[in-house]
């Protein structure tokens, strides 16, 4: 029986988080943290699940997957003209295999029923959860990307980006897209808005990025919130014109991208840009309280850090923590270290 196997990479923002859903830029990097996808046929037309990260194992019919994926859809839209917290709790659900569901759900709905059919499909992940580690990102990449192969749909008409990003913004309410682009192409990757409702996509390539050299990259633990709860708490805080926070967010953002064309490390003004961007992250309301007192020690310290994605209303944790010049502080025994490489290569889908 033939199977195919889909993998790709988690990611980390580097600068640009939150911003980057006010048309602002953003850039992020691959991560060595993967999501792996196996699926295959099967002949009695179920779908049956095997997510053991979740302890999961569950069996529906088409039918069911494709309705569910209806009712997100009228959800999503609901959320979209009224962005709280409340109608997006109604997209996102309590289901802890929602975002496989939905991907699913998708791919049947863009075939007639009468060319749907049965398969298994096993997840597992190395990405954090609720993180700012771009689970999600990879997770819809890997499972678009496997389920078009294995209903031979073209990639032409229905391309792997375009699928990742519905399927991200029934986990995020908004997505401006850099999650599933970077664990889909890999590398470090800039977007930038093209001024007419779309964005390009600018790869830079990881030999050349002296600025990376030196990052320490920590996991914090996951939030207590969605990164959708998150952003649909506080993005009234970046809207109206000339919005002074968000005029910062975007200058310090500009910082970091000129940074990447240095042929030099340049630490003082790394240290400099990420102190700042998270000044501009505790203004949002998005830093806990214990995170930002560990970030400050780290500033004592001589370092500098920020946190990476959308993270935490309160509790504990924030999700990933990016780092520079942090020496062994005690008050990082606390977390996990990541050191997975940046910059590795996107998706990759074989077929047996």
């Amino acid at each position: 029986m033939i199977a195919i196997q889909a993998s790709a990479p988690g990611k980390i923002i580097l600068m640009g988080e939150h911003a980057a859903l006010h048309g602002c830029p953003v850039i992020a990097s691959s991560l060595g943290l993967y999501c792996n996808v196996r699926v295959h046929p099967r002949h009695d037309g179920q779908i049956k699940l095997r997510l053991p990260d979740l302890s999961i194992q569950r069996v529906y019919d088409p039918l069911q997957l494709a309705d569910y994926t209806l009712q997100v859809r009228q959800a999503w839209k609901h959320y979209v003209s009224d962005p709280t917290s409340r109608t997006f709790a109604q997209v996102k659900g309590q289901d802890l295999d929602h975002v496989v569901k939905c991907s699913i759900g998708e791919i049947l709905l863009r075939l007639a029923p009468q060319d749907w059919r049965g398969f298994s499909l096993r997840v597992r992940s190395q990405i954090p959860a609720e993180a700012g580690f771009g689970s999600s990102g990879a997770l819809a990449v890997t499972l678009v990307a496997a389920l078009l192969r294995l209903f031979r749909l073209p990639a032409m008409d229905n391309p792997v980006q375009c699928l990742a990003q519905t399927i991200e913004r029934y986990v995020h309410g908004q997505s401006s897209g850099i999650d599933h682009n970077t664990s889909l192409h890999g590398s470090v990757v800039e977007r930038r808005s093209d001024g007419e409702g779309g964005f390009n996509l600018t790869p830079w390539p990881i030999e050349n990025l002296s600025v990376l050299h030196g990052l320490q990259l920590y996991h914090t633990g996951a939030a207590r919130e969605s990164t959708g709860q998150v952003v649909a708490a506080t993005r009234h805080r970046l809207a109206g014109k000339g919005n002074p926070l968000l005029a910062s967010m975007c200058r310090n953002t500009e910082r970091f991208c000129s940074l990447l064309q240095q042929t030099r490390p340049m630490p003082e003004t790394l240290k400099a840009v990420l102190r700042d961007y998270e000044a501009d992250l505790e203004k949002l309301g998005v830093v806990p309280a214990a995170v930002a007192e560990v970030i400050r020690a780290i500033e004592r310290a001589g370092g500098a850090a920020k946190i990476c994605g959308a993270g935490a209303l309160c509790g504990e944790s924030a999700g990933a923590l990016l780092g520079v010049g942090a020496p062994a502080l005690p008050e990082l025994a606390h977390y996990r270290r990541i050191d997975a490489a940046l910059g590795v290569s996107g998706l990759e889908i074989t077929q047996k």
